[in-house]
């Protein structure tokens, strides 16, 4: 089977979209940002799927490539923040005993946007603060 049909042969509600609904009437899910994990589902699907897509390489300039790179920052953030709620339900079940590690919840998107973008952080324009960052 191709890798398509397999997709293609997965029950909805066995997809990412299915999951969340799931979670969201679950005792558990209740408890959650429902709508980061929304805004994290998308920005993954974007990034999948349009987050390189910067048009014809021949007619690409800085401008572009700078539009694009803020577009994908937005996205990123919005992944983090949804990723730290879900490594957050982990450690919770995980280690139902120890306190969460609050300092690395804290600065974890902005761990990962330092470790996505790097050098090219001096280049763009300033983020607003996310809601998830200290």
């Amino acid at each position: 089977m191709a890798f398509e049909e397999a997709v293609a042969s997965v029950p909805a509600d066995k997809l990412l979209g299915g999951t969340l609904h799931g979670l969201a009437s679950h005792a558990m899910g209740r408890t959650m940002d429902m709508d980061t994990l929304h805004k994290a589902r998308q920005a993954r699907n974007w990034i999948a799927h349009e987050g390189a897509s910067i048009g014809a390489i021949w007619s690409v300039d800085r401008s572009r490539i700078l539009q694009q790179a803020v577009k994908l920052r937005t996205a990123v953030t919005d992944l983090a923040l949804g990723d730290n709620i879900i490594s957050q339900w982990c450690h919770g079940l995980a280690e139902p005993n120890d306190p969460p590690p609050t300092d690395w919840i804290n600065g974890y998107p902005d761990a990962v946007d330092t470790w996505v973008f790097g050098h090219l952080r001096g280049l763009m324009p300033k983020q607003a603060q996310s809601p998830g960052s200290s």
